[in-house]
């Protein structure tokens, strides 16, 4: 049975995508798309109504916001806060919840609100999350996961960890970060962890210079490969479910990947001096690049992936 869950659980996502599952979605926003294996492909699903939950920035100032948080571009292309099955424990109150990595803290606030019964904690090594909000039943705190969090083990129902995997070693994920998450997690409760792929996929020549270069500078850029075989193999997990959501980017995909073109020249820009140098060339060759890469988006249906590793502990 283990074997053969593995197998299971190991198959190639990227080959899945790009092969035979891939959805036909070409000049519109493609609908969720079920999958084999007990994975799901996400692109801005909607809901039964047609419409949806979280849609795509109405004003200037949202596509602002949506750009300098990845919070709102996450929960858009998600339709949801999160994977795990908690929301009626949630929902009925009493609930501990902790979310690792926490940064400025929009997820644990707006989690706060949404279930005001429940119980928040966010946890970041930096204080750029809000020292003063109305929440009470969300407190923030700094902390190092690699030194151990100041929490009794089996302590919350759900521990969240999202758009941390670069932040630590792969040595540090599997010898010490994921051993202190599962510390943490009640006993048949959940830890999702939720990662983007460094690497954006279908790329044209130009895009493709971008992709290595930042390549180069992550040096953890295989990390979501990882996360299967390491939840697999750790005798605490009883279960472990894998989702995947695709960042279309190019008219190719309609509005989400609208968005996504703005996306990717956010940061672009934000990496324009790092690139640049690891790449030698000057600014004027730099920004020539991307204007041929923009070019090239519906040509080869660029999207970039995220992942959604949600497990529960026997």
């Amino acid at each position: 049975m283990g074997n053969a869950l593995r197998r299971l659980n190991t198959n190639s996502i990227r080959d899945e995508y790009n092969g035979r599952r891939r959805p036909a979605c070409l000049g519109q926003d493609p609908q969720t798309t079920p999958t084999s294996f007990g994975r799901k492909f996400i692109i801005a699903s909607k809901s039964r109504s047609g419409e949806m939950k979280y849609p795509l920035p109405a004003t200037t100032e949202e596509k602002k916001m949506w750009l300098e948080d990845p919070h709102y571009l996450i929960r858009h292309l998600w339709q949801n806060n999160f994977s795990s099955p908690v929301e009626e424990i949630l929902k009925r109150g009493g609930a501990n919840v902790l979310d690792i990595g926490c940064g400025a803290g929009t997820w644990s606030l707006e989690m706060a609100k949404h279930y005001p019964e429940s119980n928040f904690i966010g946890v970041d090594i930096a204080p750029i999350f809000p020292t003063n909000h109305h929440e009470k039943n969300l407190k923030f705190s700094l902390g190092n996961i690699i030194e151990g969090l100041p929490f009794e083990d089996n302590t919350f129902d759900l521990v969240f960890a999202r758009l941390v995997g670069d932040s630590f070693s792969q040595k540090e994920w599997e010898e010490t970060v994921l051993r202190e998450l599962l510390r943490l997690t009640k006993s048949g409760s959940w830890l999702e962890i939720m990662q983007n792929d460094s690497e954006l996929s279908r790329c044209g020549k130009n895009l493709e210079k971008m992709n290595q270069a930042l390549l180069a500078i992550n040096m953890n850029n295989s990390i979501c490969e990882k996360f299967e075989d390491w939840l697999l193999g750790d005798n605490q997990v009883s279960s472990i479910n894998h989702e995947i959501a695709i960042s279309p980017i190019g008219t190719w995909a309609g509005k989400t990947g609208e968005f996504g073109v703005s996306y990717i020249r956010h940061l672009s820009s934000k990496m324009k001096q790092q690139i640049m140098s690891h790449l030698n060339i000057t600014e004027e060759e730099y920004d020539n690049m991307m204007e041929m890469a923009e070019l090239e988006y519906n040509q080869f249906t660029t999207f970039r992936t995220s992942h959604r590793f949600i497990a529960q502990k026997k």
